[in-house]
């Protein structure tokens, strides 16, 4: 058992089990704080990307809202304005004019009576014969007219030749629909008031509706090009996102949702779209698919389809993998100064324990070093006085001798026991009870005779003999500032080691 008291362990045996159980024990800190880190962190991500997803949500809805108020704005066309003259009742001179129509600028960005449409070509209308006019050309056009040759439209005005180099392109437009060819040849019949859409003219859509025209029914419409319009749409509500990090939105044309059958006119493979939000704040920028940044499709935001009838076209939100946010970078601050925190006690608290281990080893040593050094005192004093005791000693001259040794011995033993004193009050706290070393001036001379009168018994007993050499600059003349006490003590110390461990 670890926390079992076995008295028989050695040091290095403690030391060791002492590190099995610092390291269990931060092992039972580091594994469940590691686990609650982990989930912690992943629940901060998780939030934050739910943030990012949020932002995609709401704009993926404020886009699907705008598409809707656009085709209610451009319902709200009167039928009258698709043609090029558009009949004004004059009430003053009680007449009824022919002006042109509001819609008959050549320039489709000019404002009209309603908002301009990003990317129109040009307005169009259709009969139920099948025939064709726009409001900027005052005539109908029709295949024939296609054919007329170059020399005969020269002969025009600048102005003239706009307009039906205009008209001229929306109706071949238009004539690539198969959609629209399809409704002509099977009639107009009353739909819904919004417009619809066409999808099959690659790059193009369609919007028409088939309104009323006094007694007949016609396919009125607009015509304009995919990307600027899309562009339009997506741009005007992400610039004023807040992303912290560029965004990449992909719409992609899906043929698989069978929905809108009309839409599977399409050709088979329709391209996707790039919108690049750079950063917050910024216009939007389409891209192509090979300008694309790779990184920028590592972390999926938001995946939704569009609201009929572009309910065939899927927004995919995406950006760069998530940038550390202010409140996980301080999250993981604090999770990194706890972990070293905890390091640093259980290293401190480790060291401690190795310290207080080997405290305990070395007092162990003191005790059995001690109990040695006042046995050997004793054992001398209790035999000189058994034999005085039993009188086996007659000679006073060999009584004396015996006196002398019990005297030192006693001597010994008293020095051994205030070291002891000293050394315990020395690890104590409190240092008011040491005694204080006085130092006084004292010849060198003096010095000497203490050394000798200290050590000559000791000697002589161990057959030693000292030597002493006093060199220069001291001189036996010279005073040395010195405790006498403390230095006697000094010197017997060193004598009684030096004749202990030479022997050993």
């Amino acid at each position: 058992m670890w926390f079992k008291n076995k008295h028989l362990m050695t040091y290095a045996q403690r030391k060791q089990q002492l590190r099995l159980q610092a390291g269990a024990f931060l092992l039972c800190l580091l594994i469940p704080l590691s686990i609650l880190l982990y989930f912690g962190f992943a629940q901060l991500k998780q939030n934050q990307l739910s943030e990012y997803q949020e932002q995609a949500r709401s704009l993926l809805s404020q886009i699907d809202r705008q598409m809707f108020k656009r085709r209610l704005l451009s319902s709200s066309l009167p039928v009258e304005a698709f043609n090029y003259y558009q009949p004004v009742y004059n009430p003053l001179t009680e007449e009824t004019l022919q002006i042109p129509s509001v819609l008959s600028h050549l320039d489709p960005a000019r404002p009209t009576a309603t908002r301009p449409i990003q990317g129109l070509v040009g307005y169009f209308q259709f009969d139920a014969q099948g025939r064709f006019n726009s409001p900027i050309w005052p005539e109908p056009l029709s295949a024939e007219d296609l054919t007329k040759s170059t020399s005969e439209q020269q002969k025009t005005s600048v102005e003239l030749q706009q307009r039906y180099d205009q008209a001229k392109f929306i109706y071949q437009t238009l004539a690539k629909s198969n959609a629209l060819q399809t409704k002509l040849a099977a009639g107009l019949s009353k739909e819904n008031g919004l417009y619809q859409i066409w999808f099959d003219v690659p790059g193009y859509f369609i919007f028409y509706r088939l309104p009323k025209v006094g007694t007949e029914r016609k396919l009125q419409g607009y015509l304009v090009r995919r990307d600027p319009y899309l562009l339009s749409l997506v741009g005007e509500y992400l610039s004023q996102s807040q992303f912290d990090t560029p965004v990449l939105l992909t719409l992609d044309a899906d043929r698989s949702n069978s929905s809108n059958k009309l839409y599977n006119a399409m050709t088979a493979q329709p391209e996707q779209l790039y919108f690049l939000l750079p950063h917050a704040q910024s216009n939007v920028r389409r891209l192509a698919e090979a300008d694309t940044p790779a990184e920028l499709r590592a972390q999926p935001l938001y995946s939704s389809a569009l609201r009929w009838p572009f309910n065939n076209y899927t927004l995919h939100f995406t950006t760069r993998t998530l940038p550390m946010s202010p409140t996980l970078f301080y999250s993981a601050l604090f999770a990194l100064l706890l972990v070293l925190t905890i390091l640093g006690a259980c290293y401190g608290f480790y060291r401690l324990s190795v310290r207080q281990l080997a405290l305990a080893e070395q007092r162990m040593n003191f005790v059995s070093s001690v109990s040695h050094e006042l046995k050997t005192p004793l054992t001398a004093i209790r035999m000189y006085a058994e034999m005085l005791r039993a009188g086996t000693v007659v000679s006073t001259e060999a009584q004396q001798d015996y006196y002398g040794f019990i005297h030192s011995e006693s001597e010994r033993l008293s020095r051994l026991i205030d070291n002891i004193l000293l050394l315990t009050r020395l690890n104590q706290e409190d240092h008011t009870g040491l005694p204080q070393v006085k130092p006084d001036y004292a010849p060198v001379a003096m010095l000497a005779d203490i050394i000798r009168s200290k050590t000559s018994t000791l000697l002589e007993k161990q057959d030693f003999h000292l030597n002493m050499v006093i060199e220069a600059p001291l001189s036996e003349e010279l005073d040395v500032l010195v405790d006498q006490d403390a230095f006697a003590q000094v010197v017997i110390n060193i004598v009684e080691n030096t004749v202990k461990f030479f022997r050993a």
